[in-house]
């Protein structure tokens, strides 16, 4: 990698730009989806497994349903009281709007353009911004002693959570910061985009598919149970399984996000060649630049924005 006016820079990635709130985010937001994930599946498996221990005969099948439904309720109970998902939703909802956050200052798509610019507006600019995220979630349990330590925070002292790598690239001159832009943030971006809507739109197929041959066995064993050939009563039980894919599939939104994550992808592509065609000689070209990079954050902001409130429509029901 080229160095600009300023500091080398080096191969920048990044993961190297992001600062500790981010990565305490992103572990916060691991971790609950984890666990919900986890729980949900089990809290199924139990269920289903309830329903077909309660369609077999004898004392033996009724306990093992018995217990079955008691290790459910105590699931669904620890999801009511800890409410994984909050967790979840709300780490990634800080960890990608500090990502944002993070590339517009480092690349300077913010509203400190044209130069010249005085790196302590930056730095107060990011501050208030990174402050007003985190102040619309739970920081204690999202990213702990975060908001205290920005609350100390002074200029001219360093900030806290503006790293190194982020004060280098912001030095370099647009060639370099255009170069490391496209390549580790809308390239990778929108490939990672494209990966997740393939895999979704997998997924989605694959429930579709259960949701015709769950259907189908449930009326062949219906059929066969009429005319005296089938004695098991499986039809319960294949209600529970047919209910319990739709259940996971509700949980996963594998169609909504097939949608959001094509649809993003698709505006980055536009923006991304926007981006290359920035003609760098040009007298306007810095504000051209910060004008198409915050283009290409909001695109990204979009589809998180979407993911998110879907996810607290859904959990509206579930206690704080």
């Amino acid at each position: 990698m080229a160095a600009g006016t300023g500091r080398s820079i080096g191969f920048v990635r990044e993961q190297d730009l992001l600062p500790r709130v981010f990565w305490a985010a992103d572990g916060a937001s691991l971790q609950g989806q984890a666990r919900a994930v986890a729980l949900s599946r089990w809290e199924l498996l139990l269920l289903v497994g309830a329903a077909f221990a309660g369609s077999a005969d004898g004392p033996v099948w009724a306990w093992a349903a018995a217990v079955a439904y008691l290790g459910a309720l105590f699931i669904a109970v620890t999801v009511a009281r800890q409410n994984p998902q909050r967790l979840w939703y709300d780490g990634r909802a800080v960890a990608e709007s500090v990502k944002t956050l993070v590339w517009k200052y480092a690349v300077r798509a913010d509203s400190y353009q044209p130069p010249p610019r005085k790196l302590p507006d930056a730095e107060r600019l990011y501050d208030v911004q990174l402050s007003g995220i985190l102040g619309e979630f739970d920081t204690d349990l999202v990213s702990p002693g975060v908001t205290e330590e920005l609350s100390t925070w002074r200029a001219p002292a360093r900030h806290p959570q503006i790293t190194d790598t982020m004060e280098k690239l912001r030095e370099q001159p647009l060639p370099v910061r255009r170069e490391v832009y496209l390549r580790e943030r809308v390239q990778s971006q929108r490939q990672w985009y494209q990966a997740k809507a393939v895999q979704c739109r997998n997924a989605t197929r694959r429930v579709g598919r259960l949701a015709i041959v769950l259907p189908a066995a449930g009326l062949l064993l219906a059929v066969l149970r009429a005319l005296g050939e089938f004695g098991f009563d499986a039809l319960g039980s294949i209600s529970a399984v047919a209910a319990s894919v739709s259940a996971w599939a509700q949980l996963r939104q594998y169609r909504p996000q097939a949608a959001a994550y094509t649809l993003a992808a698709a505006e980055l592509s536009k923006v991304e060649a926007l981006l290359a065609s920035v003609d760098l000689s040009a007298a306007d070209s810095e504000e051209t630049w910060a004008r198409l990079a915050r283009d290409a954050e909001d695109a990204i902001s979009r589809e998180h924005t979407t993911w998110q409130a879907r996810r607290e429509v859904r959990s509206l029901d579930i206690p704080s």
